[in-house]
């Protein structure tokens, strides 16, 4: 009896191993899975991110032409300023010759037009006396009206040609006030684009810390990934060491120790069969043309390492069988197992069906090494009876 209670305790203590073992494997499949839809999220995140900020700089360096040809447009302005202020110099030094000469004149003539005015009628007078004959007192009469015109036409003149000068400073005055307003305009406008830059430039480097902040959680990330595969490789390594030559036997069995996974072994698409049906241009396994609801046997003795849906394959269960070997069926109607359950080589593990991308009810089988992956897919007929 002592030895019949020793022998159910330790039966006991290694269904509790075994339990824990399959929990631990469960969680960790899931939480990898978990990591890496999560990576593909955040990497998905930092490209958005990139793509704005790629944006972002074009428009800055739209601006930033856009400022140079203002300023192009500044040192154009600026130069046509100089030229006016020259132009200005020199006619202002034309009026003030030209003042100082009309100045000048008008006194003389203002002085003289004073005496005859103040002379009168005596100035003729004494003409006319001191006149030695009606000739000479015509004569001197119509110097004295010609002298008076002749300084009146000076002043004429000389007020005409300061008035024309006084016209063209104004009007250079008027082009330089022109000109200043314009590049007052102009340097308003270079002033707001340079503000705009500033603030793309702004928004570039809070992208920018974005986009540092995005790449730490991934990196991060894949370190948790890392340490999770670290995990499963790990516990794949305990499994195949407990495990080793723990297949069941029949005489149905391949050298890999494997069984069919379903009674009718009749193969229908062969692998690497090409077609359009398939994304990797072949088909990646075999199909066993079953109807719907047909039980579907695990090949081999192993853990359930996934199950799950996808458009592709619709219900899907995967087993690992030790030594870097995966079992896949796909297609399921209706799915028998868990993650991380244990199983033996011939347990029912699903139903047959036809979900996912398929024509009709059939069961598709793969065998993935040394990966767990798609891309791990490998001619599944070697380890078959």
């Amino acid at each position: 009896m002592k030895k019949i209670g020793l022998k159910i305790l330790g039966v006991v203590l290694v269904a509790i191993m075994v339990l824990q073992f399959n929990c631990v494997m469960a969680v960790s499949q899931e939480d990898l899975n978990n990591v890496s839809n999560e990576i593909e999220d955040k990497k998905e995140e930092l490209e958005n991110v990139q793509n704005q900020k790629s944006e972002t700089m074009s428009q800055v360096e739209e601006l930033t032409t856009q400022i140079s040809n203002y300023q192009a447009q500044i040192n154009d302005l600026d130069t046509q300023i100089n030229d006016l202020n020259a132009k200005i110099k020199e006619s202002q030094e034309k009026v003030d010759e030209a003042q100082a000469k009309y100045d000048e004149n008008k006194k003389l003539a203002e002085e003289r037009l004073v005496v005859m005015q103040e002379s009168g009628d005596t100035t003729y007078l004494d003409m006319i006396l001191t006149s030695t004959s009606i000739t000479d007192m015509i004569s001197s009469y119509y110097l004295a009206s010609e002298l008076a015109e002749a300084d009146t036409e000076l002043l004429d003149g000389l007020e005409n040609e300061r008035q024309e000068l006084e016209n063209a400073k104004t009007e250079l005055e008027n082009n330089k006030t022109e000109l200043d307003n314009a590049k007052t305009t102009k340097e308003s406008a270079s002033a707001q684009l340079q503000t705009l830059k500033n603030e793309k430039n702004a928004q570039v480097a809070s992208l920018s810390e974005e986009e540092q902040s995005l790449q730490a959680e991934i990196d991060e990330l894949v370190d948790h990934e890392a340490s999770i595969k670290s995990e499963i490789a790990r516990m794949k390594a305990e499994y195949d060491k407990n495990n080793s030559g723990g297949n069941n036997s029949n005489t149905d069995t391949s050298s890999f120790g494997f069984g069919w996974p379903v009674s009718n072994n009749r193969i229908g698409t062969g692998y690497g069969v090409s077609g359009p049906y398939w994304s990797s241009g072949y088909h990646t396994g075999v199909d066993f043309p079953v109807g719907s609801g047909t039980p579907v046997y695990a090949v081999g003795d192993g853990q359930v390492f996934d199950t799950g849906y996808n458009s592709a394959y619709g219900n899907y269960v995967e087993i690992y069988h030790g030594n870097n070997v995966y079992s896949f069926y796909a297609h399921a109607s209706s799915v028998n197992v868990s993650k991380g359950q244990k199983v033996t080589k011939g347990q029912q593990i699903m139903l047959s069906g036809a979900s996912g991308n398929v024509t009709g009810a059939h069961l598709h089988f793969e065998i993935r090494t040394p990966g767990y992956g798609y891309s791990s897919c490998v001619n599944p007929m070697p380890y078959l009876p």
